[in-house]
């Protein structure tokens, strides 16, 4: 998981100039505790079903990404 930031410093954002769009919103989601809360759950469901691909189409729709299954 990507460590916090203080974003008032230049230089903690520096590397991020080169970003693509995915980056910045994967750097998004590693920052929003309630994303990370709920990912934490749905790994847990896949454990529990091992390795069943779990989820909901709210989970979806909600942060905008789909996981692929593991071969």
């Amino acid at each position: 998981m990507s460590q916090r930031r203080d974003w008032s410093d230049p230089e903690a954002w520096a590397d991020m100039l080169s970003y693509e769009p995915t980056d910045f919103a994967i750097e998004y989601l590693l920052r929003n505790d309630e994303f990370v809360a709920e990912c934490q759950a749905l790994l847990e469901r896949v454990k529990a079903r091992r390795g069943e691909l779990v989820g909901t189409s709210e989970f979806v729709e909600r942060w905008g990404l789909r996981f692929r299954r593991r071969r």
